[in-house]
């Protein structure tokens, strides 16, 4: 129902100003989350700062063509992925690069999900109170001296001319941890071992939008997130915790902290030929009683 809902929407804006269209998206994206229930979520899980993490993800709908396409076609996809991010309480906005909200196209139709980001992974790893020091640091070439991949011990010698050090090439990431107990962890990956990482888990024959677009930040989260997955939490007090702690804590050391290996990029699926490429909308001839049973619909919402 969501779905038609969507797609009436974005009949009746056609041809209305940019302004208007706005206010019919931001109208109808409250009036669905206080219909189906996900308010009281929303509430539950930020409290007096529901309404303006509402507000940012109508602002996300309004600035982004695509989002405005996931709204047409699915959007309780985009209210899923924003509850997954106010559940971990990350800002989705774009420019603090901790969580995002994705849109790509999976059979014609688009759909949303959320993507953490590597300022994110390591905001929630510092949460739980068990990290003294963590860190991600780019290694260039001639830096490593030596790691050993049984004990992971790493040795480097890192070059104080920093205009220098950034016309070098980059030939690995090294994340590193210290808890509070003492305990330390480091591990390191070559760009190759990153390079066929993401190669591994893509989606499709191209590169999602976070790769192409930023490349380095991807490829220290993945650092970050195989080192927090393998060796992360290992003195967080599970009888104390608050639950949200718990839940980080969980997903952290499953790996299962965001749906990045599920993202399908937006150019990576042709799309068939009985879609429209502009509306996502798939082309069918509708019987009489379907075109009626539209009209009702339509005019339902217009009451």
């Amino acid at each position: 129902m969501a779905t038609v809902k969507g797609t009436v929407l974005a009949k009746r804006n056609a041809g209305q100003p940019v302004e208007k269209a706005h206010e019919n998206v931001a109208a109808l994206f409250n009036a669905l989350i206080s219909k189906e229930g996900f308010q009281k979520r929303f509430d539950e899980l930020l409290g007096a700062r529901a309404p303006q993490f509402i507000s940012s993800m109508v602002t996300m709908i309004n600035d982004d063509p695509y989002m405005m396409e996931v709204f047409r076609d699915n959007p309780i996809s985009i209210i899923k992925a924003g509850l997954r991010a106010a559940a971990y309480d990350l800002p989705i906005d774009p420019a603090l690069g901790q969580a995002y909200i994705v849109p790509f196209r999976n059979k014609g139709k688009m759909e949303a999900t959320f993507i953490i980001g590597y300022k994110g992974l390591y905001q929630l790893a510092v949460r739980t109170g068990v990290y003294k020091k963590i860190n991600v640091v780019d290694v260039r070439d001639g830096e490593l001296l030596s790691y050993d991949r049984l004990t992971e011990e790493a040795e480097f010698r890192w070059m104080e001319d920093e205009e220098e050090r950034q016309k070098m090439p980059i030939a690995g990431y090294c994340a590193y941890f210290e808890l509070t107990n003492g305990m330390r962890k480091c591990i390191y990956r070559t760009t190759q071992q990153i390079n066929c990482h993401e190669k591994k888990f893509r989606k499709g024959n191209y590169q999602s939008k976070g790769w192409r677009d930023n490349w380095e930040a991807m490829a220290s989260k993945t650092v970050l997130r195989e080192l927090l997955g393998k060796w992360g939490l290992l003195s967080i007090n599970y009888q104390t915790a608050d639950p949200a702690t718990l839940k980080i804590a969980s997903d952290l050391a499953t790996g299962q902290i965001d749906d990045e290996q599920h993202v399908i990029d937006l150019q990576a699926e042709p799309v068939p030929d009985n879609v429209d490429p502009a509306t996502g909308e798939v082309k069918t001839d509708k019987t009489t009683q379907e075109q009626q049973d539209d009209a009702i619909l339509e005019a339902s919402l217009d009451m």
